[in-house]
């Protein structure tokens, strides 16, 4: 029996039928961090406008952000 392989290049997509969405921490603070996080948002902007806010509220202005999203992997043409 003989076997052919084939390699196959693939790339990594965002879905275009799914939602991304943005989560803030802040870090801020010399000894121990605030640590007050916003809600999972839709946006980039939304989390954007909540770190505004709380810096405006306390002055802290350092922030871990990060965001979910789902992906695709398809063969490349």
């Amino acid at each position: 029996m003989r076997a052919v392989l084939r390699f196959v290049d693939y790339k990594t997509v965002r879905d275009p039928e799914a939602e991304t969405t943005f989560q803030a921490r802040c870090v801020s603070g010399d000894e121990e961090e605030c640590g007050v996080e916003s809600m999972v948002l839709a946006g980039d902007e939304a989390v954007n406008d909540w770190m505004a806010q709380h810096t405006a509220q306390t002055g802290h202005g350092r922030f871990k952000r990060t965001f979910e999203d789902y992906a695709i992997v398809e063969p490349k043409p």
